[in-house]
């Protein structure tokens, strides 16, 4: 069997690939129109964010029966014609939850300790205590949308930590562990302190956290994106932390990011992002939460052994 490896991979998963039998071909930089001269007998394709696989590219690859990405979500798969087709989609969004969970809760306790703030002022040569009295996260409702892998984990991290979580899961149920409470979105507007958004982003998502969002809750917020950037209004968060409606807000993703999530736009910096620039109650970085040594390794590892589960059955 051959598959073909159209970004770059871990060694853990092409060595687990060539153990199970595979041929492997690599072909990052090729134009798509050689891929499907020359590779159309491949039937296994693996890819991380760079690639669209759309319809018509399925198409051009017949004896096709995996397609792995190395990360956490399918977006940039056209898994409804893939299913159609018989095609077997697999993602490790497993891999880097742990990852994904510590950033969010870094970026949280640097938010409510005021640590871009301080760092600044100790630059400047000020000392500066009483304002900068932070919060203890004990002291707060930490409310987690999405309780799939990623948001269960950063659930469970927090709770093993003492902290009250609650979890809003549109399409579950009796999934909580330990002292995670399951609640309503309701709930969450009412008692929330803090907001995570862990959602895949699809049409019902995207610009999930808008306006209305924001004025849902009863309390001002603190709010932390890890999951995609598309999936919050980020003029309407601007807004919001013009009101006081959120008081912080940290972002690993942003709406401006293109498709391959390696940069952000080509152009004039976007109004809402110029905004989010100049606070220092607003914590940015690069798509980098999942992006860890470890969370590269056991993705590696961990998609070869699905792929290869899989073809042992088709």
């Amino acid at each position: 069997m051959k598959a073909l490896l159209l970004d770059d991979t871990h060694p853990l998963l092409e060595q687990g690939l060539q153990a199970g039998g595979l041929v492997l071909v690599r072909a990052f930089d090729e134009p798509l129109e050689w891929l499907t001269e020359r590779y159309s007998d491949a039937e296994v394709i693996i890819i991380r964010s760079r690639l669209k696989v759309t319809k018509d590219f399925l198409h051009a690859f017949p004896r096709l029966k995996v397609i792995g990405r190395l990360g956490a979500g399918l977006e940039n798969i056209d898994v409804e014609e893939a299913t159609r087709r018989q095609i077997v989609c697999l993602r490790v969004a497993e891999g880097n939850a742990r990852a994904v969970a510590e950033h969010a809760l870094g970026m949280l306790l640097s938010l409510l300790n005021h640590l871009p703030r301080v760092q600044r002022e100790i630059k400047e040569g000020k000392w500066l205590r009483e304002s900068n009295k932070g919060r203890e996260l004990q002291a707060l409702k930490v409310g987690v949308i999405g309780h799939g892998i990623m948001g269960g984990t950063f659930a469970n991290l927090l709770d093993a930590m003492g902290v009250t979580v609650l979890a809003f899961d549109k399409y579950k149920t009796g999934y909580a562990e330990g002292s995670v409470k399951e609640c309503s979105l309701k709930e969450l507007y009412t008692e929330a302190d803090v907001i995570s958004l862990h959602l895949p982003l699809t049409l019902e998502t995207r610009d999930y956290a808008n306006a209305d969002f924001f004025h849902a809750f009863n309390n001002p917020i603190h709010f932390i994106n890890t999951a995609r950037g598309p999936i919050l209004n980020t003029a309407d968060l601007v807004t919001a932390l013009d009101s006081g409606e959120v008081l912080s807000a940290g972002l690993d993703v942003l709406e401006y990011e293109k498709s391959s999530f390696t940069s952000l736009f080509e152009g004039p910096l976007p109004p809402a992002l110029a905004a989010l620039l100049e606070r220092e109650n607003v914590l940015l970085s690069p798509h980098i939460a999942g992006w860890t040594k470890e969370s590269f390794e056991k993705m590696g590892a961990g998609l070869a052994q699905k792929v290869l589960a899989v073809l042992k059955t088709v």
